[in-house]
């Protein structure tokens, strides 16, 4: 599976050459593929690809308790999806920042089905407000890639593909 989740931050120049030094799509195995199937989680990672935070400070930006926050970073470290990237000590505080490995997780060991091309899936938190615009930007990027197949059929070869997309919502587990 691939998991993509994209922040819409703006980055400066300098940002986004560390992303290019940094592993974007990380292997992982059925217990880390759980592992980051939570909703909170993924956002965590998200949040935590961009910019390495402590566990408060990612509680504050997601505006989630802090020790729930703790407790996902920590199972997180565990499965090997986020890492200390450095220890700092203010006031005879020791505080640890957080990185994610990677933003794209892809599992080498779940079986593709027959005639799958590609697959990506994401779990985020969206209001009926934005489930309703991704579902019109989905729509309009398939109009727009009708349009392109059109402009290049007669200068590319062309396939037969079905594209399909799908919004369920997620059920979080209790006890995680």
């Amino acid at each position: 599976m691939d998991l993509q989740i994209d922040l819409q931050i703006q980055m400066t120049e300098g940002d986004l050459m560390e992303k290019k030094e940094r592993n974007e799509t990380m292997e992982i195995n059925w217990k880390q593929q759980k592992v980051i199937s939570n909703p909170l989680r993924s956002r965590m990672i998200a949040l935590l690809y961009e910019q390495p935070m402590t566990p408060k400070q990612t509680a504050d930006t997601l505006g989630k308790n802090p020790g729930t926050v703790y407790y996902h970073i920590q199972q997180l470290v565990k499965h090997g999806i986020l890492e200390v990237e450095s220890v700092s000590t203010e006031k005879g505080i020791v505080e640890k920042y957080y990185r994610a490995k990677a933003i794209s997780f892809r599992n080498p060991e779940q079986e593709t089905p027959l005639g799958q091309v590609d697959r990506r899936e994401g779990n985020i938190y969206l209001s009926k407000k934005l489930v309703k615009q991704l579902g019109e930007d989905v729509q309009d990027l398939l109009l727009k890639y009708g349009h392109l197949s059109y402009k290049e059929k007669d200068v590319e070869e062309q396939a037969p593909y079905t594209v399909e997309y799908l919004i369920k919502e997620f059920k979080e587990e209790e006890d995680e």
